[in-house]
């Protein structure tokens, strides 16, 4: 286990130190359902209107649900953090400020991702079906959750999707020291022929989201060697704490850092919002672009050509092509197969550190915790 370390060390702007001392913890078993109505009820004790509160935890627990975890109700105390500093508004609603045949520019007031973005995302698609496709520029909102969420929302309109992020500086330059660009994640979303399921591609630009290494942070535990981080002398290491105060990697290197830029003129500088070391609390950019594949050609043509794709790779996933303890998967299979597995049980277990903040939100808020699962 590791100490905290103080000295030196930053964590990301806006985000709780949720470490607690001692060895760690065995995991918490929570009820989805349950974890559902206490992230609406702990958002509305906190100012938010019901439907708001609602549609949060809704995002919240499909990311739970599908593995993605640390962008699920982990963030609940980060956001409550936020509302007491006013860097967010509880009660805040996206404002269109430019409307085109096939544009739609948006403002967030400092709302929360999960509530305006999915909103003006909505409006996005909604548009899009109409003109054939639509991009959307929202200024002024916040950390969005799991990214994947909005492209797949976009697919359920039979239409292809396409979001990305600012996020708070944690990537520097190549060859640099100085955090400049934020871990924007880019997510993609293609429809398929009914019953099957969009393929999604969602990934930020580190090897490993950064939740993730908050959460050993918060555990008390060492992160993989392989993710790649380093001190700030440039030293490998498995510390978390280290990992936060030293140089975080992106993927590919100088082609990371390259994405790192293009997110930021594209969802920071083009919507009009805060980009690169500007970004913060309440001041992050986004950017939606959505297609539908009806309007640039026949819809069932469309359909049969992604059918012949994925064809294709189950195909490379047979007998001598698979290499060995591998297998070939469509973008976003795991997190399905992770989804359906979660679902069935009704449960989910979660990191000690996830469960104390959770009770800490109760305690403050002076509602009912999360009862534990058996």
């Amino acid at each position: 286990m590791y100490p905290v370390r103080m000295a030196g060390q930053e964590l990301p702007r806006g985000i709780p130190d949720d470490t607690a001392p001692g060895a760690p913890e065995a995991p918490v078993a929570l009820g989805v359902d349950a974890a559902r109505r206490f992230a609406a009820r702990a958002f509305e004790a906190a100012g938010m209107r019901p439907d708001d509160a609602a549609l949060i935890a809704g995002n919240m627990l499909w990311a739970d649900l599908r593995g993605v975890d640390t962008h699920g109700v982990q963030r609940v105390s980060w956001y409550l953090q936020w509302f007491d500093e006013s860097r967010s508004r509880p009660d805040a609603s996206v404002e269109i400020v430019q409307e085109g045949p096939a544009l739609l520019v948006g403002d967030g007031h400092s709302g929360l991702g999960q509530v305006v973005a999915t909103r003006f995302a909505d409006r996005v698609i909604e548009k899009a079906r109409g003109e054939g496709l639509c991009l959307g520029l929202l200024r002024n909102s916040n950390d969005w959750g799991c990214g994947a969420w909005y492209p797949v929302r976009a697919t359920e309109a039979g239409c292809v999707g396409m979001a990305m992020t600012t996020s708070v500086p944690t990537l520097a330059p190549w060859g640099s020291r100085k955090r400049l660009f934020g871990n924007n994640p880019i997510a993609f979303a293609f429809p398929r022929r009914a019953p099957a399921r969009p393929i999604v591609y969602d990934a930020a630009l580190t090897p490993v989201a950064l939740g993730k290494v908050l959460r050993a942070r918060a555990e008390g535990k060492e992160i993989p060697s392989e993710w790649g981080f380093r001190d700030d002398d440039g030293h490998p290491t498995t510390d978390p704490s280290a990992a936060f105060a030293g140089i975080i990697p992106a993927i590919g290197g100088y082609k990371g850092t390259g994405l790192a830029l293009v997110t930021n003129l594209l969802a920071g500088v083009l919507s009009g919002s805060a980009h690169s070391a500007a970004v913060d609390v309440g001041k992050r950019g986004q950017f939606f672009l959505v297609i539908d594949p009806g309007a640039v050609g026949d819809r069932a043509a469309y359909e049969n050509a992604v059918e012949e794709l994925v064809a294709q790779m189950r195909e490379a996933g047979t007998g001598d092509q698979v290499l060995p303890g591998e297998e070939v998967l469509l973008p976003g299979e795991p997190e399905w197969r992770q989804f359906d597995a979660r679902s069935k049980t009704g449960r989910i277990d979660y990191p000690a550190s996830v469960a104390r903040s959770l009770d800490k939100v109760a305690a403050r808020l002076g509602i009912e915790p999360i009862p534990r699962e058996v």
